[in-house]
């Protein structure tokens, strides 16, 4: 039976647990915390089921999200397989071209329906609930602390991984979510305390006040407009419950001046809110508007988990850059994609289920506290539409034990017979998986170890294995290429580079790094890559690539030829090219070249005609155009 005492604080722990390493965005803490879920369902399995309705709901979801497994030939043709199977890549018949991946992320999220199942099933009481809100509440307080230390001292645990940043997760928004979540409930412990007595308070708000500095150190505006708009949506149910206007205007005032205060002495984040560097709304909305366009390229039921990264690539067209994109930035949409909306739909009834599990909010039943776990909950759903804290383990695990924290005393008489034999089977079942999800080999991480160290039979080896798991990852096949051409199999090299870079089209580091391999082993072979290079690369990139291309290459006077062969229609290129070849082969190009010069900037125009002077002292510069003022006018 569920322990008033041991279990809330074994679940903070655990969530604590996953939050510092590293959020558990990695296999091996994923594995650590998922068997950890299965051994707390086996020690204290809930005395019933969740209600039928959220169990539909979530078998519902689990249902779809297993569609991708389904035969391809069920649904219509999406556009991407086209391009896909041309560049010779073999598919598998399953929905999903990487079932592989479909089945590991499927795992994830049945993993964490177990996990939102119990916690909704177990008997919250008062006692309960307080302890497990203080210990959520107290280790949330030493992430804080902890990441207040490395902002004044730059310590940092080994097992995060912010970079350049602050906190465990990889993205600060997704540490700032945890902290949110747990200095929303900070505030409701104290709004609890108070009712005893006013001293019980202080030191829960000195603990919201150690969380929001934490929150300011870690330059995340989400993660600030989650934890201020959370407290006014707690503010507002308080107020209306109590029918005061008073409790209304006093806890704005509070918020405002708590508002204030951060952006007087908030430092960096203040600069954000204020307008500085590191804006991401433009793009984000482009990233938005081509996700959209990979939704409705999709069948209804999605593209299947896990596959949003490799298929985003083939419908970048407002948000094409050199930047990778990894994720929509939006839970939501991301679920759209890879489950359809009818998936997302019952995610969000599942939600809303449980949201409705806390409601009333009655007198005595510790409303205070509740109130301020449905605020933070809530805005941690719709933190999700512009983010993604809900495909981050961590950042899940915090925001539904919160949410659970909310729920209303159970009825007495809820209890059956067959339902802790059912959570133990699950908790047994989670940490099989959690076990075979831990020794899952990084096929390509060794591939590319391997090769770097030249076994290369091996790194083919592994890269083919690489490859059956995520037929759509383009590393895998250049790892492969460049194994197998060092193996002396060049057809079949030529045809793994060409699949990575059907697999990756706008990155111009996968044809450029390509060409400078060919350049040292076939260098006829480079010109191909370097094309495509120069294709992908915008104007004001090229002249850095093409420049790395004049160094690369062989010493050759007919493959620098073929070099200005590719510069064609590209000024600034010839003239770098005629800057850096050798005097007898610049000098031919004298005539040809000096009409473009005056396409080029200042100092380029006079290294060149510095250079033809020398080469041909009767070398008479071309006419440069007028300049213009600032205000665009002839000077």
């Amino acid at each position: 039976m569920f322990s008033e005492v041991r279990i809330p604080a074994m679940v903070s722990v655990l969530v604590l647990a996953a939050v510092l390493m590293g959020g558990a965005t990695e296999r091996f803490a994923q594995a650590v915390i998922i068997a950890g879920i299965g051994v707390l369902l086996v020690v204290a399995p809930a005395p019933r089921l969740p209600g039928w309705s959220w169990c539909l709901a979530a078998l519902g979801l689990l249902i779809l999200a297993a569609s991708g497994l389904l035969p391809a030939e069920w649904f219509r043709v999406p556009s991407w397989r086209a391009p896909i199977e041309s560049a010779g890549i073999v598919l598998p018949a399953t929905l999903s071209p990487q079932p592989r991946l479909t089945l590991e992320a499927w795992f994830l999220l049945a993993a964490g329906i177990a996990w939102v199942a119990w916690l909704l099933a177990s008997p919250w009481n008062s006692a309960t609930r307080l302890l497990g809100a203080r210990s959520f509440v107290c280790g949330v307080t030493l992430l804080a602390v902890l990441i207040l230390i490395q902002w004044f001292t730059g310590w940092r645990m080994s097992s995060w991984l912010g970079e350049g940043g602050l906190g465990p997760f990889p993205n600060r928004n997704h540490t700032a979510h945890v902290l949110a979540l747990g200095g929303v409930l900070a505030v409701g412990c104290a709004a609890d305390a108070a009712r005893r007595s006013r001293m019980r308070a202080l030191p829960w708000i000195l603990t919201a006040g150690i969380v929001l500095a934490a929150l300011a150190a870690s330059y995340s505006r989400g993660g600030m407009l989650m934890f201020f708009g959370a407290l006014g949506l707690w503010n507002a149910a308080v107020a209306w419950s109590r029918r005061s206007w008073k409790i209304m205007l006093l806890g704005a005032a509070a918020l405002v001046l708590a508002a204030s205060g951060v952006l007087v002495w908030g430092g960096a984040i203040a600069e954000r809110f204020a307008g500085g560097p590191g804006l991401g709304g433009d793009f984000r909305f482009r990233i938005w508007a081509d996700t959209l366009s990979l939704v409705l390229d999709s069948p209804w039921c999605g593209s299947g988990l896990g596959n949003f990264q490799s298929l985003f690539t083939f419908f970048r067209v407002q948000s094409a850059s050199q930047s990778a994109v990894i994720h929509p930035e939006s839970d939501w949409l991301w679920l759209v994609t890879e489950v359809g909306w009818v998936g997302a739909g019952l995610a969000l009834l599942a939600i809303g289920i449980a949201v409705a599990g806390a409601l009333p909010l009655e007198r005595r039943s510790q409303r205070r506290l509740r109130s301020a776990a449905v605020a933070a909950a809530v805005a941690a759903v719709i933190h999700g539409f512009v983010d993604v804290p809900g495909h981050r383990l961590g950042a899940v695990l915090a925001a539904t034990y919160v949410l659970a924290l909310a729920r209303r005393d159970p009825a007495e008489s809820g209890v059956s017979r067959l339902a802790p034999g059912i959570w133990r089977v699950l908790g047994l079942a989670l940490v099989a998986g959690a076990a075979w999800r831990v020794n899952m080999r990084d096929d390509a991480a060794r591939a590319e170890e391997l090769a770097g160290r030249g076994k290369f039979a091996e790194a083919a080896a592994r890269a083919t294995q690489a490859i059956e798991r995520a037929p759509l990852a383009w590393r895998p096949y250049f790892t492969r290429a460049g194994a197998l051409a060092r193996s002396g199999r060049l057809v079949e090299a030529v045809g793994d580079f060409r699949r990575a870079r059907a697999l990756e089209p706008h990155f111009v580091a996968v044809p450029m790094t390509e060409g400078i391999f060919w350049a040292r082993l076939q260098p006829e072979l480079a010109l191909a890559a370097w094309r495509e290079a120069l294709k992908r690369s915008d104007e004001s990139a090229a002249p850095a690539y093409f420049s790395t291309m004049l160094g690369a290459g062989p010493d050759d006077a007919a493959f620098r030829g073929r070099l200005l062969e590719l510069a064609d229609g590209h000024p600034l290129l010839q003239v770098d090219w005629f800057l850096r070849v050798p005097a007898a082969e610049a000098k031919p190009h004298i005539a040809k070249l000096a009409p473009f010069v005056a396409e080029c900037d200042e100092q380029r125009r006079s290294a060149f005609e510095h250079r033809a002077k020398e080469l041909n002292p009767g070398f008479v510069p071309h006419a440069r155009p007028p300049d213009l003022d600032r205000q665009g006018q002839f000077k």
